[in-house]
């Protein structure tokens, strides 16, 4: 009976699926405090940007061609 308990249901079986079983391993890690896995994570990624010399924030450059449709 337990068994059936721990089964997962095929429609829970997507991305989804995925991101909630690691939201809810990083919220075990952190005890809940989303804050400080984000400010260890920029700890982390901070130095590695600066390294390797990427730019945080850059926009996506705007691509003003129309495709020929209007709207």
């Amino acid at each position: 009976m337990a068994d059936s308990q721990n089964k997962t249901d095929p429609s829970e079986e997507t991305g989804v699926a995925d991101v909630r079983l690691v939201r809810e391993k990083i919220a075990a890690e952190y005890h809940g405090d989303l804050r400080e896995h984000i400010a260890q994570t920029n700890r982390i990624v901070e130095p590695l940007i600066e390294k390797l010399g990427l730019k945080e924030g850059v926009p996506a450059q705007r691509d003003d061609r129309r495709s020929g449709t209007a709207g």
